[in-house]
């Protein structure tokens, strides 16, 4: 701030004394605020902070409170919440939120006060505006630590508004092996979740609700909600992969959050240390990114641009690769387009193909049909008609039988329904199906496959379900089989 010096004009020694008197009374000020009870150096630290600004004066005064008041809890946890909110004006995070989160370790009881801390915690890792633009979609290839591709992973971000709120809904799809899926909505501005579901093939799927200071969890096929105390702000294991994305990435940040992991119902604190930027080259392109550690094992590489795209992640053995961006509708269908086999597919919004060429191409791949909600396992192998044995593709039957034959040998109690087999089009092509039950522990499932040749090639459209939902389903999975257009 610049002064005006409309006294430059007096004397000397009156400016010396002015001098003087302003340092000795400084010094008494300084030597009177840290004098007093702890409940009078609490209102002096509140004065210095609310009504003279001064922060660094007033965190000294909380420290001291919180030394002095012995056996008076609340006065301390009052003082530790201050401390909190001084750093949270400094601007400086890092500290609050460990000021915040010691104070809801500390001083349990205060509920009140650690409900307002959950509201700064909110803010403490200081956000920066969204980087993407709505209804992007960032496909990631899933692969071994040798390269060998397992999979993918789709995340996406599409704004809505819900009860008058913006908000975003940032989803997640992966497939490797099992499928899972997820969405989770935010507040627009703060990244607060609202309500997410989760749902993992082989663990569970919970749907969770957030309130004050709380969460519900409601686990699908079991009764009753489990209610889970949040003390202080969280994060949805669900909504990390973009609230990192909004992180003031660059080298030597560090911050901290404390996780929702919804399908354990367990809260998992966790560190974040920032370094960069370095090269990473992946399918899409190769990219300057910042790498982030993650205290539990896994690594994170995002676009030094404007973007912050995800670019790469490490962890539990896996790795994932940029494959590819793109911005779609979320109400519009999407479509798939094979470069090499000059067929298309398509499929309603929320659904996503992905090809998989496997460990030994030899003409043969296949393309992973994956359905927004997760309910079946769904998609087509496609085979060169050079690689299936002569006695096999003597007609579209034999080879159905035969392939039929190879699952009974993998599925237990594999029986195809004698009344399901049908002959049908796929394409403007001839083709054939059946449905065979067969079971997965005490589980009852459903394969259902249709099969048909072309020139060169042999398809086979194959969905695995639980039995309880397949009637429902094949209506929606024929309806993308018969989509079916080669060229």
């Amino acid at each position: 701030m610049k002064i005006n010096h409309s006294f430059s004009k007096i004397g000397r020694g009156v400016k010396t004394t002015v001098a003087r008197f302003v340092i000795i009374t400084l010094l008494s000020a300084g030597q009177a605020a840290f004098a007093g009870s702890p409940s009078e150096l609490l209102e002096k630290g509140i004065y210095s902070e609310e009504t003279k600004g001064d922060f660094d004066a007033a965190l000294e005064l909380y420290q001291q409170v919180i030394a002095e008041a012995k056996g008076g809890q609340a006065l301390a946890a009052q003082a530790q919440y201050r401390l909190a909110v001084c750093y949270y004006k400094k601007k400086n995070f890092a500290e609050a939120t460990a000021a915040f989160e010691k104070l809801v370790k500390d001083y349990p009881d205060q509920k009140e006060l650690i409900a307002r801390a959950s509201e700064y915690l909110a803010g403490t890792s200081a956000l920066m505006p969204v980087p993407w633009v709505d209804g992007e979609e960032l496909k990631l290839d899933i692969k071994l630590g040798g390269g060998l591709k397992i999979g993918t992973a789709c995340y996406t971000a599409n704004s809505g508004e819900t009860n008058g709120q913006k908000i975003w809904q940032v989803g997640t799809r992966m497939s490797a092996g099992v499928q899972s899926f997820s969405r989770v909505e935010v507040e627009a501005e703060t990244f607060k979740p609202i309500h997410s579901r989760w749902k993992h093939i082989l663990i569970g799927d919970v749907d969770t609700a957030y309130a004050s200071g709380h969460a519900e969890l409601k686990t699908a096929g079991k009764d009753g909600v489990k209610n889970i105390d949040l003390n202080g702000a969280i994060i949805d294991n669900e909504e990390t992969i973009q609230w990192m994305r909004r992180l003031p990435l660059a080298d030597g940040y560090k911050t901290s959050a404390r996780i929702l992991a919804s399908l354990s119902g367990m809260i998992i604190p966790v560190k974040f240390d920032v370094s960069g930027p370095e090269k990473v080259e992946v399918p899409a392109g190769t990219f300057d990114c910042y790498k982030v550690e993650l205290s539990i094992s896994q690594t994170f590489w995002y676009s030094a641009d404007a973007h912050r795209y995800l670019v790469k992640f490490e962890g539990g053995g896996a790795v994932g690769e940029l494959a590819s961006i793109r911005v779609q509708n979320a109400a519009s269908p999407v479509t798939y387009q094979d470069a090499t086999d000059h067929f298309s597919l398509s499929a309603p919004a929320g659904w996503l193909f992905d090809r998989n060429n496997g460990p030994n191409e030899n003409g043969n791949f296949a393309v992973a049909i994956l359905d927004p909600e997760g309910v079946g396992s769904c998609d087509l192998e496609v085979k060169s008609l050079e690689k299936i044995p002569a006695e096999k593709k003597k007609s579209l039957r034999d080879w159905a039988e035969s392939e039929a034959a190879a699952a009974a040998g993998m599925l237990k109690d594999f029986k195809i329904r004698a009344d399901s087999w049908q002959e049908r089009k796929v394409g403007g092509q001839a083709a054939v199906s059946f449905v065979a039950d067969y079971a997965s522990g005490k589980d009852k499932n459903v394969a259902y496959g249709v099969f048909t040749f072309s020139a060169k090639k042999g398809s086979v459209f194959q969905t695995m379900i639980a039995a309880k939902d397949f009637d429902a389903f094949k209506p929606q999975i024929d309806a993308v089989i018969d989509s079916y257009k080669a060229k």
